[in-house]
């Protein structure tokens, strides 16, 4: 459902359904997850690190040393790199599906998603998980992997929130 402001500008009602919110998030999550990876896949191939360790660096926090062994450990990764785009999009589609309003400040809103998925998962999830890298493997820079979270994937994820879908505020 949408309210008409004026002639030319709508909103989106807290009346939108929790179905097309996760679709919209889920969506905003795979789409965002495949932009984030360009800016990672460049920054570790520039430091010697390859496409592969990278993806296994997330399997490594449910699996240990064992994720650098082979494709197991990659195809893990992967599938953790997206598990970790699609839940903070889907939570963004709820927040925006009850506070349309938060549509309007998506270029402050995406970054601010970035920099809450980096605190969480760098102090509250991987703190408490098997995470560990190999000699051979060195994890992203703090400063460049924040910049990579907050515009490589929160913008993108709000800026599509905005844009598309049930939730679309008539921009």
């Amino acid at each position: 459902m949408t309210v008409t402001l004026n002639s030319s500008r709508t909103i989106a009602t807290p009346n939108v359904s929790m179905a097309a919110a996760i679709g919209a998030g889920t969506w905003a999550g795979l789409i965002s997850g495949v932009v984030v990876l360009a800016p990672v896949f460049t920054l570790q191939l520039s430091r010697g690190v390859g496409v592969v360790p990278e993806m296994q660096l997330a399997a490594s926090s449910v699996i240990g040393l064992s994720a650098y062994d082979g494709a197991e450990g990659f195809v893990l990764g992967t599938l953790l790199h997206f598990f970790v785009s699609v839940v903070p999009a889907i939570s963004y589609a709820l927040i925006v599906r009850r506070l349309p309003e938060l549509n309007r400040w998506a270029w402050l809103g995406g970054p601010l998603l970035g920099l809450a998925v980096f605190l969480v998962m760098g102090f509250i999830v991987l703190p408490r998980t098997a995470f560990i890298t190999p000699p051979s493997v060195s994890p992203m820079p703090p400063a460049p992997a924040l910049l990579i979270h907050m515009f490589g994937l929160g913008l993108p994820i709000s800026l599509i929130i905005r844009s598309v879908g049930p939730l679309r505020d008539g921009r």
